[in-house]
């Protein structure tokens, strides 16, 4: 029963994802003009959910502790949370908010953590 909850966990984890931009790393830098392989996409249709938050990191906080994640380890600019299918997606971000954050959470929704471990950017 133990390895079940386990693997529930971690499969929660791996599909639905809290990442993007910690705010408090320098390491972790994106080139908004990266070109990266649409044929890679979980799904080509998803129904995308935006909310708009003064307080992006608490509103994130909140999102990944009512889905079982524990929280937020860190700031955050954004952050996407998708359900096993890619057929939903909500991404949280503030009132105003640039082309490359939207766009970086966008392809979240489309195609889960494209982030290595360390949060680089697969290539």
């Amino acid at each position: 029963m133990k390895m079940k909850s386990k693997q529930k966990i971690i499969r929660q984890l791996l599909t639905t994802v809290l990442i993007i931009y910690p705010a408090f790393s320098s390491a972790y830098s994106e080139d908004p003009h990266h070109q990266f392989d649409m044929t890679h996409n979980s799904t080509d249709k998803v129904e995308i959910t935006f909310r708009y938050a003064t307080d992006i990191t608490k509103a994130c906080d909140a999102e990944s502790k009512k889905r079982g994640l524990g929280g937020m380890p860190y700031s955050v600019d954004a952050c996407s949370f998708w359900n096993w299918s890619h057929s939903e997606c909500l991404i949280i971000t503030p009132k105003t908010a640039n082309f490359h954050t939207v766009g970086h959470e966008v392809r979240h929704c489309l195609q889960g953590n494209w982030h290595d471990i360390n949060g680089e950017i697969k290539r």
